[in-house]
């Protein structure tokens, strides 16, 4: 059967070939796949971005494979989870990584007193250390893409102002006022 269009046959026809698979540039995506892509749009807030992919690597690292080194390096899993928690969370405010819900959060790193405080950094930053060993895991292009739409949502919120490299994302425009009832109308002629 030479023309395979639906007539009953259920088969649908073959597209033509000189159609091209892809219009876009080579090495041009939407989304960044790499943490330096990602650091590199996110302009003032690359660092804030790094940290934040990094600690989540770290964070899933963790808790999926690092029991192993942590037992190795003679650290307990429980001080260990409790310090890259506070930590991520110091590292990322310290960083001017934004809050979608707009409401300032003070770190409970820095609820602890000054001792705690550099006993739990020193450890993150040994666990961080293994990670980094590890071979850096859960750095995935996933996290990449979740971090640069966070950002896009935090400009389209208002929180942060629009960063050129991030692309034409616009604050949204302020809620329309609702239009009267036509009760409250009748009210105001009365």
């Amino acid at each position: 059967m030479a023309d395979l269009h639906d007539w009953g046959t259920g088969e649908a026809p073959e597209p033509p070939r000189s159609f091209p698979k892809d219009r876009r540039p080579a090495g041009w995506r939407v989304f960044p796949e790499t943490l330096d892509d990602l650091m590199q749009r996110a302009g003032p807030y690359g660092e804030a971005a790094k940290a934040h992919l990094e600690w989540s690597g770290v964070a899933v690292w963790l808790m999926k494979d690092g029991d192993k080194a942590l037992a190795a390096a003679l650290i307990p899993v429980e001080a260990a989870n409790l310090s890259v928690l506070l930590t991520r969370k110091a590292v990322e405010h310290e960083g001017g990584w934004p809050n979608l819900s707009g409401i300032p959060a003070q770190p409970a790193l820095y609820d602890l007193p000054d001792d705690a405080q550099q006993i739990a950094r020193r450890m993150a930053s040994d666990i961080h250390a293994l990670w980094e060993a590890a071979g850096r895991p859960y750095l995935r292009a996933s996290d990449c893409k979740f971090a640069f739409q966070y950002l896009a949502a935090a400009i389209r919120k208002g929180i942060i102002p629009p960063i050129p490299t991030l692309g034409d994302v616009d604050p949204v425009p302020a809620a329309k006022p609702a239009k009267p009832h036509i009760l409250d109308m009748l009210k105001e002629q009365s």
